[in-house]
């Protein structure tokens, strides 16, 4: 994996180290919000297994395991997680007490079960709490797995970052927002939990897909920013692209981005990228086949 990142390079259609703007989103969304507030349910039941010691880079991995399986993608992200130079977390999502947790504790250097209601935000929610208690001041790289890799190092994404909050990728599609599957947060604390409270909380979350995009993705921004400064490495206004992780992989791989969505090879396969290219792509990467 190479030891140096090519960050922020741009292409046609993105702006890159993007400092967030709000923008206003859609009176349409307004009254999905108000219904979608209805869903909210108690936090799902987790535990801590391994109890994170050092303070300095993290990097928080949530993991979604309904049958207690790790696959191909997993195993991948697992060995290049390993070799950052960062503490690694991961949340998982599994039947409770599943042999899979043995596994993952080799492999980490904290590991927290969650129960499976809730989406990554919920994951997120426990692993931040946690490492806002235990290792406060530390500098946090969040990502889920619903990507695949990292192909180059992450750590300096946490190094170069210029705001408290910041995202790989941001979007413009129902309001200004970050794309929550890789975020990194600096000097990760109670105060910081505090100002993000409404979007993230271990207290609560939401079990429906589209609250969680209605009510947190799009929202954590802008809740934040009121608290703390806030960006992105790249930033599209929807001029050309919607959503860069989908429209434009390949250009964003060559512009320094380590991650791929792995919904390229699985439900969005051939809607936004032709699946030989993106098989190639993910060959020259070095990636197993998908």
């Amino acid at each position: 994996m190479p030891t140096q990142n090519v960050i922020n390079r741009s292409f046609n259609g993105v702006i890159t180290n993007w400092n967030y703007v709000p923008s206003r989103p859609p009176w349409v969304n307004i009254p999905k919000r108000l219904r979608a507030r209805l869903t909210r349910r108690p936090a799902p039941h987790s535990r801590m297994y391994t109890r994170p010691e050092k303070v300095g880079r993290w990097i928080l991995y949530f993991m979604y395991l309904p049958d207690g399986k790790l696959s191909v993608h997993h195993n991948f992200t697992l060995a290049r997680l390993q070799s950052e130079a960062a503490s690694l977390m991961i949340v998982c999502a599994c039947p409770p007490e599943h042999a899979v947790l043995d596994t993952l504790a080799q492999q980490c250097d904290s590991l927290c079960w969650k129960a499976m209601q809730g989406y990554d935000f919920s994951g997120y929610a426990i692993g931040l709490s946690v490492l806002a208690d235990c290792v406060a001041g530390s500098d946090v790289f969040v990502m889920n797995d619903s990507v695949i890799g990292p192909f180059s190092r992450l750590t300096p994404f946490i190094d170069e970052a210029q705001w408290r909050l910041t995202g790989l990728s941001a979007a413009a599609e129902v309001e200004n927002h970050l794309q929550s599957f890789a975020l990194v947060i600096r000097h990760l604390d109670t105060f910081f939990m505090h100002a993000i409270r409404s979007a993230i909380s271990p207290n609560w979350c939401y079990d429906q897909a589209s609250a969680v995009i209605l009510l947190q993705e799009t929202v954590l921004a802008r809740v934040a920013s009121e608290h703390v400064n806030v960006g992105a490495y790249w930033y599209t206004d929807g001029s050309l692209y919607r959503d860069l992780s989908l429209n434009c992989p390949e250009q964003l791989i060559d512009a320094g981005f380590p991650l791929l969505k792995r919904s390229l090879f699985g439900k969005f396969a051939g809607n936004f990228q032709d699946p030989k290219a993106m098989h190639a792509l993910l060959k020259r990467l070095g990636h197993p086949v998908l």
